[in-house]
């Protein structure tokens, strides 16, 4: 699979190419997950917060982007609410207060 990766943090004033086009091997299904071939995904102003080191990413090098939509390639086998083939959404926030610094908030939580 293709991805646009992070390798370290760092201002965009400095560096006009933070991230980086590479070939990943295809991710393999958990048994309570689905594998998702993406159509479109967004990326928005949490990703430069994550490239320029407000909101350090959880590890590094780290695939971008958020957002996402596209259909349902293979199900665990222990996923019952989902079926290949299927138009599915992925947003990334899983839990917060909802206030306007929700992302920066100690409460804030988000899938992995």
């Amino acid at each position: 699979m293709k991805a646009m990766i992070l390798k370290q943090v760092g201002a965009l004033d400095k560096s006009a190419t933070p991230l980086e086009l590479v070939e990943l091997p295809k991710p393999t299904t958990g048994r309570h997950n689905v594998l998702i071939r993406i159509s479109a995904c967004g990326v928005c102003h949490t990703e430069l917060d994550e490239i320029e080191g407000r909101t350090p990413p959880s590890q590094l090098p780290m695939i971008l982007g958020h957002q996402i939509v596209g259909i349902v390639e293979e199900v665990g086998h222990e996923v019952t609410n989902r079926a290949v083939g299927q138009r599915v959404g992925v947003g990334w926030i899983f839990d917060s207060t909802g206030d306007a610094d929700e992302n920066l908030s100690p409460e804030f939580r988000h899938w992995p």
